[in-house]
């Protein structure tokens, strides 16, 4: 598909179909053929990616043995090696281009998720983290995005986001609704799980040569003299104080969005009494949501205030954790993840990034972009331990207690961001 309005594209129409056509075409009209691309590649990576982390928990848990404290250790080792890779891949991303980066961590996504298959205690479990955590989606994520942003004007990036997340989604409501049927059927054994993650590594395998043939690089050439110099480009960004704000607060909402992935499944199944099937279908849920809705959503974002999005964000979380707290069904379950927890998910997950990239220089977009990606690497370190731990003592109210003080204190910090640009902008003038 090439760029290009979509009435361009459908030719002759009815009165009723033009008008449909020229709302849609509002919406999602006029992006660059990369980011179609994008989306097609994100649909499939998602669906094997969908296929392994929702019943990862469950796995290592329930099959290997492995206590839940220690499969918090793992995951927490994978987030701070993605942290690691983020603060990597930025500067790389924008010293090579978007291209490699991306390749890399879809490669390094193959290999890993096969090695998760053969796995067989923790050790391995942990080594397999760590390797996941450098070479995986963080890695790829900031490259994707820093693309999205070089090929999408700034009037248009949280749609292009969007556009990109919907895809992505399709694979989230396929892939755990598929692996939610194939588990229950077989009895939700050893062999099948594996041969799941192998699924993943297919298909992450896919991609990477997809995108090899297809996507050109975005990255913008060099203009000026001070555009070209590439000296502390992390030290430059990590002294921008809007991005410090907006980074304090990103981590904080990303710690209430991993802790809920990782948590409600093994809370619903050892709490709830909630069967696999029904976990793949809270869960797929959550995507055919985000098909639904994500680009109107993002469409309200492009015609508003990025950091007023993200503090509704930072309501609907707060709304999301409350249920949990005062209810204990899978009714519950379904209104507090695909309800609060997955409008909240959308805002941030096209606001945030936008707003990243509307703060950062063109030479160090990637860096921004990748610094952002990072808050949720450094929440899923912490929020997976603080989980299992709490799952062990039995003790979810605590969970989603947390959880409402961590939403509270990320609009704390977004309220300071936008004193901070407002301050900015007056000297400015």
């Amino acid at each position: 598909m090439t760029s290009g309005s979509i009435l361009q594209l459908s030719g002759a129409c009815s009165r009723y179909h033009c008008r449909v056509l020229r709302r849609l075409d509002k919406v999602v009209g006029g992006f660059d053929r990369r980011v179609w691309l994008l989306l097609l590649a994100m649909l499939v990576f998602r669906f094997g990616q969908g296929l392994y982390f929702p019943f990862s928990t469950i796995y290592f848990h329930n099959v290997l043995g492995i206590p839940l404290s220690l499969v918090g250790v793992g995951l927490g080792s994978l987030a701070v090696a993605s942290v690691i890779s983020g603060l990597i891949s930025g500067p790389l991303a924008d010293r090579l281009g978007r291209k490699p980066p991306m390749l890399l961590a879809l490669g390094g996504s193959a290999a890993t998720f096969s090695l998760f298959a053969v796995v067989d205690g923790f050790a391995g479990f942990l080594a397999v983290s760590v390797a996941a955590g450098l070479l995986g989606s963080a890695m790829f994520d900031a490259a994707r995005n820093a693309m999205v942003a070089d090929v999408t004007p700034p009037g248009m990036r949280s749609r292009a986001y969007g556009l990109v997340r919907v895809g992505g989604n399709v694979g989230w409501a396929l892939g755990p609704m598929t692996a939610g049927l194939v588990s229950a059927a077989a009895g939700g054994s050893g062999a099948v799980y594996r041969a799941l993650f192998v699924g993943t590594a297919v298909l992450a395998a896919l991609v990477m040569l997809a995108l090899a043939l297809k996507v050109r690089e975005s990255m913008p050439a060099p203009g000026t003299a001070d555009e070209k110099r590439q000296v502390s480009g992390l030290r430059e960004a990590l002294s921008d104080t809007r991005l410090l704000a907006l980074l304090g607060a990103g981590v904080l909402l990303y710690y209430v969005f991993t802790q809920d992935w990782q948590t409600l499944p093994i809370y619903a199944s050892n709490f709830v009494g909630v069967l696999d099937g029904r976990i793949g279908l809270f869960l797929g849920a959550n995507g055919l949501m985000v098909i639904l809705f994500q680009l109107p959503v993002s469409y309200l974002i492009d015609r508003t205030s990025k950091i007023g999005a993200l503090l509704a964000g930072a309501g609907l979380f707060a709304a999301s954790s409350a249920t949990l707290l005062f209810t204990d069904s899978f009714l519950g379950i379904l209104v507090a993840f695909a309800g609060f927890f997955t409008l909240a998910e959308m805002i941030l997950e096209v606001a945030g990034p936008a707003l990243a990239a509307s703060l950062a220089p063109v030479r160090l977009r990637g860096t921004y972009l990748a610094l952002f990606g990072a808050c949720f690497g450094a929440s899923y370190g912490a929020s997976p331990i603080v989980a299992g731990m709490l799952l062990e003592a039995r003790l979810p109210d605590v969970i989603w207690t947390i959880q409402l003080v961590a939403a509270a204190l990320a609009a704390i910090g977004l309220v300071t961001l936008a004193g901070l640009r407002k301050a900015q902008s007056a000297s400015s003038k």
